[in-house]
């Protein structure tokens, strides 16, 4: 076999990759090669090179039986007739079956996810429910409609498909022995089983108060004129403060019940049709329907709280490196955005 789990992208793909890394050696017991730690396999596909692919299925030891890729960045690229029938006959021609494998994630916790996410990183983005909207209207944005999503695989019935669902409603609720069980792959003897994988900060959400700052602080650099892409991978700034601060704790959920039963609403019957497609079940069983509980901070609500995020916004203004001839303009700005919201009487 030839493997490809493809993600996708805030659907617990880091910390999958990131084991069957951790547990190299105990994938070769099973005859299964894993991809690289410098992603070159999955990076060559994504680039739609697939000489180093054919290269590592020819070289293939016998030691060996299965070839296993790990990559969000495969997750719509690979979704394409052209990339799919190349791959597909590139593993024929050597004797392998080839297999894709997706998380599939609810549209609701997916969305703020991925809100969240390019807030933190300081790119241009509309209001929580605009976002919605634009992701669930707009033909150029993500495809989440999953039986619209993945139709190119009718076109490749001889592709075995198999999408795990990120639910805790299933047995094995961790992704990644979710996984390695879908694979066949047993757990290693011993105490240990598989290895666990490195906790990582990459990815953790800065809570409601570092998405309020992330979206302000961006907001008021491009009012500056100073281009904001100057700002990209430097969303550790905020995020390393809030994780100091417990923010992190405090999720940022955008959703109230107007908002979450829209969505809810627009994806029912897609979502119906493609769990009992492939699972068998009601979507519900797997995704039951929760009551909107909407964190968002909209700003300082009292006078020391005023003063607390200011001294906070100096030190990550300084960790963001902005030049100083811009600072005092740039907390002009600031102090009189925070100005506008209102506070409660009698502070």
């Amino acid at each position: 076999m030839l493997w490809i789990h493809a993600g996708p992208h805030k659907a617990a793909s880091s910390y999958v990759t990131e084991r069957l890394r951790k547990n190299r050696a105990a994938l070769a017991t099973h005859g299964v090669l894993m991809d690289g730690d410098n992603n070159l396999l999955a990076n060559s596909i994504a680039e739609k090179n697939y000489q180093p692919l054919e290269q590592a299925l020819s070289d293939l030891s016998s030691d060996f039986r299965h070839i296993l890729i790990s990559s969000s960045s495969l997750d719509t690229r690979i979704l394409k007739r052209s990339v799919l029938d190349n791959l597909n006959n590139l593993a024929l021609s050597h004797g392998f079956k080839l297999g894709i494998s997706y998380f599939i994630r609810d549209q609701q916790s997916w969305l703020n996810s991925v809100y969240c996410h390019r807030i933190r990183r300081f790119r241009e983005t509309p209001d929580f429910p605009d976002y919605c909207d634009y992701i669930m209207n707009d033909r150029d944005s993500w495809d989440i409609a999953y039986p619209s999503k993945f139709k190119v695989f009718k076109l490749f019935p001889e592709i075995t498909t198999l999408f795990l669902p990120l639910s805790k409603q299933v047995a094995v609720t961790d992704p990644f022995l979710a996984l390695v069980a879908a694979l066949d792959l047993e757990t290693p003897q011993g105490e240990d089983g598989w290895l666990k994988g490195e906790s990582s900060k990459q990815n953790i959400q800065p809570g409601a108060k570092g998405i309020w700052m992330s979206r302000l602080c961006r907001q008021v650099i491009a009012e500056l004129g100073f281009d904001p892409e100057r700002l990209v991978r430097k969303g550790k700034v905020i995020r390393d403060l809030a994780i100091e601060l417990g923010w992190d704790h405090d999720k940022f959920d955008g959703f109230d019940q107007a908002l979450l039963d829209r969505v809810s609403g627009f994806y029912q019957d897609s979502n119906e049709a493609f769990a009992q497609e492939h699972w068998g079940v009601s979507w519900q069983q797997l995704f039951p329907t929760k009551l909107a509980s909407p964190t968002i901070y909209s700003g300082p609500q009292s006078e020391s709280e005023r003063v607390e995020m200011r001294q906070l916004m100096v030190r990550v203004i300084r960790g963001l490196q902005l030049p100083l001839q811009l600072r005092r303009r740039y907390f002009k700005l600031y102090d009189a955005a925070v100005e506008r919201v209102v506070l409660p009487s009698g502070h």
